[in-house]
């Protein structure tokens, strides 16, 4: 009878430990995701999110390679991160967190699902629903097609400023990294997951710049080209833009 007793209190004490452990406030659960995240626990720090879906049935070698852009995203995170209140409104919450550095307090949205509190909003749970394991891939793609399209921006932009300091000519990619118009991680001709090449006309007078994904389907999907007119850009399966490719309209 004692040693039924003993197993009937062990069960319960484990049930109130899981019941408590899934009733964790807001706050709670903000505070062990940013913390998972800093210490580099990446699996476990989305499993507080709605990010946990795009995580299942990833690889192991998968997984070593979203790595490198999670590390890229919360290299940045404070090691102090202090709780300052939060609203809750129904199955929405909002957690309000002072990172150690920055004065203004940071907002974060999270939401009830199977009543249990996780990081993140109604819309991205929604995505990654529909996109599954692909989620995290995609989102690398789309942060890498908008790099480069600012990349393009700025070649453009040093461009015309050399043009009028040099009578009308134009430079080479390494003159304008040279001059500090562009980073000097662009030396080699790659960046963001994706290969920039400049061409220049005899005269110097005019020029045009491609970006190509590095691997299609992986880095990017959109191949891009800009000259002095503006930038443009199709998925061409990872071969280089032209001067007929759309005219590039950002999302």
């Amino acid at each position: 009878m004692k040693r039924i007793t003993a197993i009937i209190l062990v069960v319960a004490t484990c049930a109130a430990l899981a019941f408590a452990q899934k009733q964790a406030s807001p706050s709670d659960v903000t505070l062990q995701f940013y913390s998972a995240l800093k210490d580099r626990r990446y699996v476990e720090g989305f499993r507080y999110s709605v990010y946990r879906g795009a995580l299942e049935g990833l690889s192991a070698p998968e997984l070593k390679e979203l790595e490198e852009d999670f590390a890229r995203s919360f290299s940045d995170l404070p090691d102090k991160i202090e709780p300052h209140g939060e609203q809750v409104t129904g199955e929405t919450a909002t957690v309000f967190l002072k990172f150690d550095g920055i004065d203004s307090l940071q907002q974060v949205a999270l939401v009830k699902v199977s009543g249990e509190w996780l990081v993140g909003d109604r819309e991205s749970l929604a995505l990654v629903k529909s996109q599954g394991r692909a989620y995290f891939f995609n989102a690398r793609i789309q942060a890498n097609e908008e790099e480069a399209f600012d990349m393009l921006q700025r070649v453009i932009s040093v461009q015309w400023i050399y043009a009028q300091r040099f009578e009308g000519r134009h430079a080479s990619l390494e003159e304008l990294i040279r001059l500090g118009g562009l980073p000097k991680d662009l030396e080699d001709g790659e960046s963001g997951g994706y290969r920039f090449t400049l061409t220049l006309s005899e005269d110097a007078k005019s020029f045009s710049v491609t970006a190509t994904p590095d691997v299609y389907g992986k880095t990017g999907r959109l191949s891009f080209y800009a000259d002095i007119g503006g930038i443009r850009a199709e998925d061409l399966k990872g071969q280089p833009a032209s001067a007929k490719s759309p005219v590039y309209k950002p999302k």
